[in-house]
Order: C-alpha cells, then structure tokens, then sequence
C-alpha cells in the first residue's frame, strides 16, 4: 500500500483460506490450537497470533475461540490501520483552518491563546501532526486546545509542548489500551537496560538516544512475547528522556505495546506488572548445606 509513492504497509493473503486470529480467547491445546490445522502467520493489522485454515475448518476455529475473516476483509482492515496510522500525513494548513475555524465558533478566547500568536498556522499544523502520529485525536478540539494553552504557557519548546500535551491528555493515551477501572498491563525495562539507553550514543540531529540494532531487536521481541502471552495490549512504561526512541521503534514493529513515559501514568490509574526487558535470568536458589553429623 503507497501512500504519496512511499510504501505504508505490505503482506500477502492466501486465496480460498481463512484466516483465523487468535484475539487472546484461544487456550492451546496438548496438540496446538485444539488440534486446528493451519499455516502459522501473524494478523497484519493487530500483530496476534493467527493461522490460515481451510473454509471448512472455519466452525472447529470458532469453536476453539479463534476470530475468523476472509482475506478481503483482512486487506480492507490492514488499509484501514495503515491509514490511521498515518493519517497525520494528510494534514495540512487547509484542514487545520477549517478545524479551528469551527472550535473559534464555540470557543474564540481559547484559540486566540493559540493561534496566530504564539502558534502561526503552520507552526500549529506541525504540532497537531505530531500529536496525532502519538495517538491523540482531533475529534474532541477544546479539550486538546486548552492543553495545549496550558503547555504553551510554559515553554515554547517544540518537544516539551509535545510532552506535556500528552502529560495533560494521559487518561486518552491510556484508554486505547484499557477500559475504565481496568488495570493497565505494564512492562518495564531493567534499569541496567534502560541506563544504557539513556548513557549511550545521542542522534545529534533530534537529541534522541539512539538504540543498538541488536538491543532494539531484543526489546521488540521481549514486547511481542508479552503481549502475546497476555493476549491483550500493554504499555511500556519508561522515564522521559527514553520514550520518542522507544516509541518510534515499537511503532510498527510490535503494536499492541504502547510505550508512555512515567509522567504520562495518570496517578490514579490501576496497574498490574507483567514483565521487565533486559532483567538477567535469575539464579537458581542453592538449598543451604546439610548440618554436619556430630563425630562418633
């Protein structure tokens, strides 16, 4: 799939086979998925577990608790999410001008704390981009402008408005992810791991930490596993100065974690650990010496 002739997302479907997704409902069985034969695969647009079974498989997967769809929807559902994920692109000052034109109809003393001054309309249009690219919507303008009037209040810098946008609009972020009262299912990094992130090399030309391939391939991994073994999405949680890079690794390459930087944790939010990247295995415990038996 292109979007302005750069490739957004790719895959390949099975014609005449279904696919069936394991959404987090499917027990294995001693003999797999409850003896389901299929070619093992991942589901492109939410990255869980998934097998290409026979149609006439279809109701023994329904039964084993496996989500079934057709290869047309499973293309219309991967487009679907490669937009939304890059919807952000296909925002520009036009868009931006009918949006707040509409929000000054209801709301003309928040947006003059905006715009022009101190955020000309293309300054504005940069930062919504970025704010939808981290997953905070437009649908809901005068809550989302009046964090950021607060945050423009306090610095002018572009990636602490950023930051503290998404600070203010934490209870959003964590919603994709959680349902209200719900615990957030979190994972951490060791902080051996997460200190030599942040005391290694720096992106001179953003200021980000700048990961090891093999370090990065490591915690990739390690997120995937855990949401696969929890069968639902976590967050990553991690301090500040980490987050841009962690998130921008994890983007596309394991999707059901969100990773959030410990100022973005609402303080009333439930959380259950789940999992720590990069902790050393844990030695086995010795069991204590035997007493010695007093000489005859």
């Amino acid at each position: 799939m292109l979007m302005g002739g750069v490739s957004i997302a790719r895959g390949s479907v099975r014609p005449g086979k279904l696919l069936a997704i394991d959404a987090g409902d499917v027990r294995p069985g001693p003999n797999g998925y409850g003896g389901l034969a299929g070619e093992p695969t991942r589901d492109p647009s939410f990255d869980c577990p998934a097998l290409w079974i026979a149609p006439t498989a279809r109701d023994h997967a329904v039964a084993e608790g496996f989500l079934v769809v057709d290869p047309a929807s499973v293309i219309a559902t991967h487009a679907n999410q490669a937009l939304l994920a890059e919807a952000h692109q296909l925002l520009g000052p036009d868009e931006v001008r009918e949006w707040v034109d509409g929000l000054k109809a209801r709301a003309p003393a928040l947006v003059e704390a905006v715009t022009p001054d101190p955020l000309p309309l293309a300054a504005l249009t940069r930062t919504l981009r970025a704010l939808m690219a981290d997953g905070i919507g437009l649908a809901h303008p005068q809550p989302l402008f009046t964090s950021l009037a607060l945050a423009l209040q306090k610095t002018g810098d572009f990636d602490a408005v950023i930051d503290a946008v998404r600070a203010e609009m934490a209870a959003r972020l964590v919603a994709r992810i959680a349902a209200p009262g719900e615990p957030l299912k979190v994972i951490t990094l060791d902080a051996g791991l997460e200190s030599a992130i942040l005391g290694g090399m720096i992106d001179p030309a953003t200021g980000q930490p700048l990961i090891e391939p093999d370090c990065g391939s490591m915690i990739v991994r390690d997120a995937s596993r855990i949401a696969d073994r929890e069968g639902s999405p976590v967050a990553l949680i991690v301090q500040p100065p980490a987050r841009r890079a962690l998130a921008a690794l994890l983007k596309s390459r394991a999707p059901r974690c969100l990773v959030l930087s410990i100022a973005e944790l609402p303080a009333a939010q439930p959380i259950a650990v789940v999992g720590v990247i990069g902790a050393p295995d844990e030695a086995p415990e010795l069991a204590p010496p035997a007493p010695e038996e007093p000489a005859a």
